[in-house]
């Protein structure tokens, strides 16, 4: 079972598309949950720190504060919300991870991947673009042009 911690929920619900794809993803696959149960005085102790190097990750707090109780595997693109989770000694990985996980589920076809992808890059996401590449050679699909700026045509 995966979960997601409200703030997370909060962030992924800001656009009113992102918010519907999402919501029949988390219909569709019982494998995730809202989790709501973990420890908001270490996430809040974790802020303080990280404040005073500016920054508010609430987020990313409370999905490493939540899966060091809970013993998972944790979802985070956030540079500082990686390097708290390596701090935690969790099992950590990012966006990549989970679109290969879902080609692995046969949940994505190739083609579907490398669109996806290429959205995110057309869209200025940042991803590890030379992985991404070796990912889709490996998946037996045409790599992306090495530029990772959107196309002006």
């Amino acid at each position: 079972m995966s979960s997601y911690p409200k703030a997370v929920r909060k962030e992924l619900f800001k656009r009113r598309t992102t918010k519907d794809r999402l919501r029949a993803i988390f219909d569709d696959y019982a494998f995730l949950e809202r989790c709501d149960n973990y420890d908001q005085g270490a996430v809040d102790l974790l802020l303080l720190e990280r404040s005073r190097v500016g920054g508010r990750d609430r987020g990313e707090a409370e999905a490493v504060v939540q899966v060091s109780q809970l013993g998972a595997v944790v979802i985070i693109d956030d540079l500082w919300g990686r390097e708290l989770a390596k701090g935690y000694d969790l099992d950590c990985h990012g966006t990549l991870w989970v679109l290969e996980q879902l080609h692995e589920l046969q949940l994505m076809i190739p083609s579907q991947l490398r669109d996806s992808v290429k959205a995110m890059r057309d869209r200025g996401i940042r991803l590890p673009w030379k992985a991404v590449n070796v990912l889709l050679a490996r998946i037996g699909e045409e790599p992306l042009e090495s530029d990772t700026r959107p196309s002006s045509n």
